[in-house]
């Protein structure tokens, strides 16, 4: 049975009290007083500080300088070359109680200091000496104790999306001083944004802002020497180095936003809409409309259409697909608007889909009329379908697929004319409404961001940074990259790249889900109420419906590449969001076709060749698993990969090389060629292990180890922010899957001779069959199906959906059975009513087809008849429901 799962759009039932705080201050944009500290820990699983160092700056001198240990973890040796080199080197020596009373609290609380650290979770975490889970609204993060003193508050951080947020609690007296929650930064997170670079390590950082001072390197951890304090003193010089240079990148910007107050590049979009006068842009009609609208919300298109057979392509890329796509619709009167207009153009929209053609979607005149939603009764009708593909019960994929449904549903106008294309044949249109903006808010202000003078009422701000940014591009060509003014060019462009992006899309869709069930009004198709789920708060700019056109106009641009192909019988090997792997011989005429719809006022390519993937072979495993690479005199040399669902692993090489990962990928087209066999896979991998490294960094995560943790001291525990092993998951003889869970060690393939815990049930477990084997792993991997489309190898065809109800999903994760454990399924909302009547509904022999045995089933339905009521999440009712 197909069940296609819809987002929806939610509100709560009661509106929550209004309830007072004091007037908080908002963080200072720069901070002239900065503490940072590093630590460096014992090499066993628990990972306890031996030494730490701190530096407080003042506008940029040092004020204050010390180091600071755990006495009883060091050595009397160690202790002596601690102290000896703090005389030498006239450098303050604490221990932790001292460095925390003394030297932390006195400045990060009471002067208001900025701490900062890189990676600053993990070190605020060696410098805690007991944790526990916060709760209320912290539900989810950590509180740490770091005094004895029980009027110096706790420090309490939470996981914020691949961000987290660090704040001091509120302490139990009343007073007339507002609450202050401390300032605190994250160095890399904000390298993350900066340099767009997820986990940079801080010698990358370092050596990309061409840092003065840069990361040592050491042959040992764990041992406390003369060189290993130099190691410790020149991670804080180099991390305040990188602070200070990215300080500088995001002076760049002109934005007002507070240091402490960006957790990612949308938060850099939100902050220069805001100082441009821009609030949320207006949500489109009622709550019923933005239901509707929510259902068509679906994702990047991503599929691999030829599959395990060799295909010669030319990548080509869409420039900028977003803001391309934002411009081409004329978005940026709806961002700016006053208030949105809705009209019925059923009948216009019926005529135009009966003779929309590749000539029309052509002109870009005639984009700015696609702000339509459209209620389809689809009937093999080619259109985005989100459903469980492969059966698992585990994940929602999106596939475009023939999709046949009884029930009506609704889509974005762009969605409807690629089916129109590519099936030659209009839908059944129901109805369609027309969006148009109205007005201009109130508050629109003239500024100045990155250089370039904004006034919001008449400047496109995307447009605006796209052609500065290209304008960029072209003086950098002719220059030397050695030239000063290079380096200040290139800085600027990757900003203009980073903010263009952030404001295109995602902060259009942004929802949070808060951590306590609560009453809930659920509108998708229809409208139902719920208690049992999360509400998903709604971000700062909001607004499902150009997140629904932006997505859904990047998703025609590939259909008219496809449809260009189909016209010419030859098929696209590959597509991902905003490219498509074309035939060699097509790819300089498919780029030409798209040139007309530069919406831009200077000659952008918008559909652009991309450089070193011309005339090269593709191998396509399924979506995100492919490889690009030459092949001539039967050798291989890789131009580009993706290993996703692998791309996490540890490399299971003790001193191996860091390119193992293109090891794997020679080894599977070796595979392919004939050149080795299965066997020698198995043979090469066999004694090596499918591992990753996790992050203890949410209280779901800490809480499986508690029964390891019980009544032990705080220095023998797995603490947060600790790092562990995770194994990838296996199925025990009794049929039930075993996650691995380990203490972290500096050689992980020796965790699998170990005791570990599982992190499904909590119980210690032990033995080699619980862990996968990287030979097993990979293999499967080289195997894994498009199961989104229909075919084994060679060009695969779509996947007819033939819909049987539908599913209605919260926010949605990239989940796979091996990403990290943190990583959330989106939540289900049920309509519970509807649910019991489906059940009474039902037949016995329905129910036993769905393994709920006769008597079981009687059982059910009296409980409904008798009470009214129903328990949604036990095994018996989930399997008549899914």
């Amino acid at each position: 049975m197909d069940k296609l799962a819809l987002r929806v759009y939610t509100q709560k039932t009661v509106c929550p009290k209004a309830f007072f705080t004091k007037e908080r201050k908002d963080p200072p944009l720069r901070h002239s007083r900065v503490l940072v500290f590093d630590t460096e820990t014992t090499i066993d699983a628990y990972q306890n500080l031996k030494i730490g160092y701190f530096r407080v700056y003042h506008d940029g001198y040092i004020q204050h300088e010390g180091l600071f240990h755990d006495p009883s973890l060091l050595t009397t040796e160690e202790m002596a070359t601690l102290k000896s080199y703090a005389t030498e080197n006239y450098i303050g020596l604490y221990s932790l109680p001292e460095f925390i009373d003394d030297v932390f609290y006195p400045e990060v609380y009471e002067l208001h200091t900025l701490c900062i650290g890189y990676n600053l979770a993990f070190d605020v975490s060696r410098i805690a000496k007991k944790a526990a889970k916060s709760r209320k609204r912290n539900k989810g993060g950590f509180s740490f104790i770091l005094s004895s003193d029980r009027f110096k508050p706790r420090i309490i951080v939470k996981q914020l999306g691949t961000a987290y947020t660090f704040k001091f609690s509120s302490l139990r007296k009343k007073s007339d001083t507002p609450h202050f929650p401390g300032h605190f930064l994250d160095v890399q997170r904000l390298a993350e944004i900066f340099l767009q670079s997820r986990h940079i390590p801080l010698a990358k950082a370092a050596e990309k802002l061409a840092t003065k001072t840069r990361k040592m390197t050491v042959d040992e951890h764990g041992t406390v020497t003369e060189n290993y304090i130099d190691y410790l003193i020149t991670d804080v010089v180099t991390t305040f180095e990188v602070y200070t240079r990215l300080c500088a990148e995001l002076d760049l910007y002109q934005i007002q936003a507070p240091l402490t107050k960006i957790y990612s590049s949308a938060s850099l979009a939100k902050f220069a809409l805001k100082q441009l006068g821009i609030g949320q842009p207006p949500l489109s009609g009622d709550s019923n409309t933005v239901g509707h609208i929510m259902t068509a919300y679906y994702g990047g298109r991503t599929e691999c259409r030829v599959r395990k057979k060799p295909h010669l392509v030319t990548v080509l890329d869409f420039t900028s697909m977003y803001p391309s796509v934002t411009m081409l619709l004329k978005l940026w009167p709806f961002i700016v608007a006053r208030w949105i207009d809705t009209k019925v153009v059923t009948e216009e929209v019926r005529d135009l889909l009966a003779h929309v053609d590749l000539a029309f979607l052509q002109d870009p005149s005639n984009w700015g009329g696609l702000t339509v939603m459209v209620k389809i009764k689809p009937a093999g009708d080619i259109l985005p379908v989100r459903m469980d593909y492969n059966g698992s019960g585990e994940s929602f994929n999106v596939g475009i697929n023939p999709l046949s449904s009884d029930t009506p549903m609704w889509y974005a106008l762009p969605d409807v004319i690629a089916s129109c294309i590519l099936t030659k044949k209009a839908p059944e249109v129901i109805e369609a409404i027309r969006f148009t903006p109205k007005g201009v808010q109130p508050n629109l202000t003239k500024s100045e961001i990155l250089g370039i003078p904004v006034d919001p009422r008449k400047d496109n701000l995307i447009q605006l940074l796209v052609e500065e940014r290209q304008k960029i591009k072209q003086r950098m060509k002719g220059m030397d990259r050695n030239d000063p003014e290079h380096g200040l060019l290139e800085s600027r462009a990757q900003a203009m790249k980073i903010l263009v992006n952030a404001m295109s899309y995602g902060i259009f869709i942004e929802l949070n889900p808060e951590d306590r069930k609560t009453a809930l009004d659920v509108y998708g198709l229809g409208r139902f109420s719920t208690e049992a789920n999360l509400f998903e708060r709604p971000g700062l700019f909001f607004n499902p419906f150009l997140a629904v056109m932006i997505t859904s106009a990047s998703r025609l641009l590939l259909a008219m590449a496809e449809a260009w192909l189909q016209a010419r019988e030859v098929p696209h090997a590959y597509m991902d969001t905003d490219s498509v792997f074309a035939p060699v011989d097509y790819a300089n005429e498919l780029s030409a076709f798209f040139q007309p719809l530069n919406p831009y006022g200077i000659d952008i390519p918008i559909l652009k060749i991309e450089t070193g993937k011309v005339n090269v072979w593709f191998y396509g495993i399924s979506s995100k698993r492919y490889a690009l690479y030459y092949y001539e005199g039967g050798e291989i040399e890789l131009i580009d990969y993706k290993l996703h669902g692998l791309g996490h692993l540890l490399n299971p090489y003790p001193r191996g090389s860091e390119h193992w990962h293109a090891e794997i990928w020679r080894d599977l087209l070796c595979l392919h060629y004939g050149k080795i066999s299965r066997g020698s896979i198995m043979e090469k991998y066999r004694d090596l292990y499918a591992l990753s490294r996790l992050t203890v960094s949410t209280s779901q995560v800490w809480n499986r180890f508690s029964n390891l943790n019980k009544r032990k001291r705080w220095n023998v525990t797995i603490k947060p922010f600790n790092f562990v092993i995770v194994g990838f998951q296996t199925i025990n003889n009794e049929g039930k899957v075993v996650k691995p869970l380990s203490a972290y060690s500096g050689y992980p393939q020796t965790v699998v001779h170990q005791p570990f815990i599982d992190y499904n049930t909590g119980k210690t477990m032990s033995g080699l069959h619980c862990f996968k084997s990287l030979s097993t792993t990979i293999l499967q991997y080289f195997s894994h199906p498009e199961y989104k489309y229909k075919g084994d190898i060679g060009y695969l065809a779509r996947r007819p959906v033939d819909a049987q109800g539908v599913i209605y999903i919260g926010k949605e994760a990239n989940k796979i059975d091996e990403q990290p454990l943190s990583v959330l399924e989106p939540q289900i909302f049920r309509d519970k009513d509807a649910t019991m009547q489906q059940i009474l509904a039902m037949s016995t022999a329905e129910a036993e087809m769905r393994g709920v045995g006769r008597e079981a089933f009687r059982q059910i339905k009296r409980r409904i008849t008798e009470s009214g009521d129903i328990n949604l999440n036990t095994p018996a009712v989930k399997r008549l429901i899914d």
